[in-house]
């Protein structure tokens, strides 16, 4: 671009050779405010120039935009750190998901001053080599650690501030429900306290007289060079390794002098700083309570001994079934197929809105309810993840179920084949289905009654003025309605029954045309009553489970009330999820942006970081460029992809020796069933059973297990047949009574046939049933009868 010089006011891009701080300023309020586009940026400053009258002078290259958006970042993440230095309270949240079969991981954090005045931050998606917990604590010390790295190059910064302050000062953590949560969250609970030990001690530490100061090193340098492997190891050390050695055991003495201290506190200071409160996302409950009474709904069928929901087969499936009806293909067709109304609705969800914009019935059924109806409807979203999507899509289904019918009879004719293909047809039958309506009208129901009065409370107007904390009554709330509800499904079911009574919130139905269509068709679903019941117990069960935290004496029970304002979490983890939706949206239009700049937009224009980059000087935007210029140049992003593909690269091999070495554990088990000497008569096994333990020829658990082995290999007329695996252990074969009992049934089969002496010479030989080498080898002889030392003699 050239440059253009002219009297008057002009629009400045470079000050001799220098971008100047407000033009910084603005091309980032541009790219992360408005998104603009960074490659067409200048272009709308030459357009908005142009158009006030104003020339420009000078040009900004890619590069310089880049950096200006890095930068934009980085004040976001000194930002973060200045408001933590006058927080009381402090709570993290985050969320995992797969992006192209790499694990990210998003966090957030939410800090509370003084006031109880709360600021949401995010601090980025971080790219992980697994969903462990142990990695998801590793990336949360190290995105804090970059953070504090980062604002130790500010004048803010004072010599005492440490990435120990951040976990210090954390009060609460806010997940889902996850099992790699929880413990995540026991791991974050150990770190927070080893933290505030480690700090606490320091702190004595320099309250120490010089004599003492002289003491402690003494000590710790004592210690590490016992830990070195003595003095001569200490002398074949670099300065590094002595520096690591000596940190070591420097944090170590400033941890148990501050256990020591923390000891001397009352147990009000002791729950104060060591609080740490848990939360699951409430979305996250109300999902898992409506799987729970699905789940319970499905067996009732079953148990009443009534025929349920017609099975959804694919393909597949639908051919085993039809042409090899009675054989073991039809059978595993049949087991690993599902039916029912979730099944149909995620079906139907795929025909009617599918997640390709170019496949399905999408448009074509808006425009016939829109024809037929006088309105459009969207389908709901159920081939994505969205919550409540296949509850809404059964509500649309039992609503609107004589118009979808005569929707797809119409798609049927319409097509040259005059058939619907296999998955529009499985829509069609599960519509027409009753027992499948049955499960339509129940989960609609509940839908109305429980879930869209449950998200108004939790997704409403006022959720972010809402404590996660103070949800215990809601939650009482929905499982007293559901008792209800279970002891008169009536208040759901009856001709007269009412929104103020039936639903949750006593307000108006989100969907009351879908209440009328079930009462409508309510002399048709004789089952509807009990199958309500089904599901809501079902829900109940599951409510129970996840609202357990809320329990009397638990942590939220018994906190202060400044302690739940301290630790102030959302009602959902919704700011995680939509971290994830934002960074699909733009690595689908910039398929090559880092994570780094990704990041660095998100925390610019969540953060509100316009206000903080424009407060500092130049000499401390000065610094932060130049920083980033380094960070920038130092090959990060390039190292991250390169531990990913490394891990998998160690994982693989990892993989392959315990493969080697289960080849050779099936190796030795062969061999070992092989040289067996299985007993020639039921007479010689009894006998060998009646010898004492201790005793020279006692029968050991191991030895019974070796000679059932030999019968599930080389058994004749059936006799390997019935015993358990011995990969079921206990609870298959039972005790050393139990296994001396199938064995002896295997011996008296094999004596029937007559050949046990021929094939006692040929044991090797593979004849019979064989079993799986995962069977042969895992044997669990755990808390038999047999003495430790045989246990460990084997």
């Amino acid at each position: 671009m050239k440059t253009t010089i002219v009297d008057g006011p002009s629009l400045q891009l470079k000050n001799n050779g220098i971008i100047p701080d407000d033009t910084c300023s603005l091309i980032n309020d541009l790219i992360a405010e408005d998104g603009v586009n960074p490659e067409r940026v200048l272009s709308v400053l030459n357009r908005m120039a142009n158009h006030l009258g104003v020339p420009v002078e000078g040009s900004v290259s890619d590069w310089s935009t880049k950096w200006i958006v890095l930068e934009g970042g980085a004040a976001a993440k000194m930002q973060v750190v200045q408001c933590i230095k006058n927080a009381k309270g402090l709570t993290i949240s985050g969320d995992g998901t797969t992006h192209k079969n790499n694990n990210l991981e998003s966090h957030h954090a939410t800090i509370i001053d003084e006031n109880n005045h709360k600021t949401q931050f995010f601090l980025g998606i971080q790219m992980a080599v697994n969903h462990t917990s142990e990695t998801q604590l590793e990336r949360w010390v190290d995105l804090v650690d970059d953070l504090y790295s980062i604002y130790k190059h500010s004048p803010h910064c004072q010599s005492g501030e440490d990435a120990r302050d951040f976990w210090i000062t954390v009060t609460g953590m806010h997940t889902d429900h996850a099992e790699d949560q929880k413990k995540l969250f026991w791991l974050l609970q150990t770190w927070k306290q080893r933290c505030e030990r480690e700090k606490r001690g320091e702190e004595t530490i320099l309250k120490s007289t010089p004599h003492e100061l002289l003491d402690i090193l003494f000590k710790v340098s004592q210690e590490a060079i016992i830990n070195a492997g003595g003095m001569a190891s200490w002398e074949n050390l670099s300065q590094n390794q002595r520096k690591t050695h000596h940190d070591e055991a420097f944090h170590r003495f400033a941890f148990e002098l501050g256990e020591a201290e923390f000891t001397k506190l009352d147990d009000s200071q002791k729950k104060n700083i060591d609080l740490l409160i848990w939360a699951g996302c409430c979305m996250h409950k109300e999902m898992n309570a409506f799987k729970g009474g699905c789940t319970h709904m499905s067996r009732w069928w079953e148990e009443n001994g009534i025929s349920g929901p017609i099975k959804m087969y694919n393909q597949d499936n639908a051919a085993a079934a039809d042409l090899g009806a009675g054989t073991a293909a039809a059978k595993c067709a049949e087991d690993c197929t599902q039916g029912g109304a979730i099944k149909v609705s995620s079906l139907a969800g795929a025909v009617f809105r599918h997640k390709d914009r170019k496949r399905g019935q999408q448009d074509t059924l808006r425009y016939f309810w829109d024809l037929e109806m006088g309105f459009t409807l969207c389908f709901p979203d159920t081939s994505n993840t969205r919550f409540q999507s296949h509850a809404e899509a059964c509500a649309i289904i039992i609503t609107y179920l004589d118009l979808i019918l005569q929707f797809l009879s119409y798609v049927e004719q319409n097509k040259a084949s005059q058939m619907l293909n296999h998955m529009e047809r499985n829509v069609k039958h599960g519509c027409e289905d009753n027992a499948t309506q049955h499960e339509f009208a129940v989960i609609t129901i509940y839908y109305q009654a429980i879930g869209v009065p449950y998200m108004h409370e939790i997704r409403g107007p006022l959720r972010s003025e809402t404590n996660m904390l103070k949800l215990g009554p809601l939650h009482e709330k929905v499982k007293s309605h559901l008792c209800k509800i279970i002891a008169n499904p009536n208040l759901l079911l009856s001709p007269d029954m009412s929104y103020e009574t039936g639903s949750l919130d006593g307000k108006l139905w989100e969907m009351p045309e879908a209440i009328y269509a079930i009462l409508q068709c309510k002399p048709q679903l004789p089952h509807l009553s009990p199958l309500l019941v089904s599901f809501c117990t079902g829900a109940l069960e599951t409510w129970e489970r996840f609202t357990s935290k809320f329990l009397a004496g638990g942590a939220i029970d018994t906190a202060t009330t400044e302690q739940i304002e301290s630790a102030w979490m959302e009602s959902t983890n919704d700011l995680n999820e939509g971290a994830f939706g934002n960074w699909q949206q733009a690595a689908r239009i910039r398929p090559n942006m880092s994570l780094n700049y990704f990041n660095a937009l998100q925390m610019y224009k969540k953060n509100g970081a316009s206000s903080y980059l424009k407060s500092l000087t130049s000499e401390e935007r000065r610094e932060l460029r130049k920083l980033i210029r380094e960070q920038d140049s130092s090959g990060n992003n390039c190292a991250i992809k390169h531990t990913m593909a490394q891990h998998m690269k160690d994982v693989a091999s990892q993989n392959a020796d315990k493969d080697r070495t289960r080849a050779a554990r099936i190796a030795r088990a062969e061999e070992a069933v092989d040289g067996c000497d299985p007993y020639q008569t039921s007479q010689a096994l009894e006998e060998a059973y009646k010898i004492r333990r201790g005793a020279n020829g006692y029968l050991t658990v191991a030895a019974l297990d070796l000679q059932l082995d030999w019968h599930i290999k080389n058994g004749k007329n059936g006799s390997g047949l019935e015993i358990p695996k011995a990969k079921s252990g206990a609870k298959g074969r039972g005790d050393r009574e139990s296994r001396y009992r199938h064995l002896q049934a295997a011996i008296s089969k094999y004596e029937a046939a007559g050949n046990l002496a021929v094939e006692a010479e040929h044991a090797g030989a593979e004849t019979g049933v064989e079993s799986s080498q995962e069977e042969i080898i895992d044997v669990d002889v755990e808390g038999q009868d047999d003495s430790e030392d045989e246990f460990y003699s084997r």
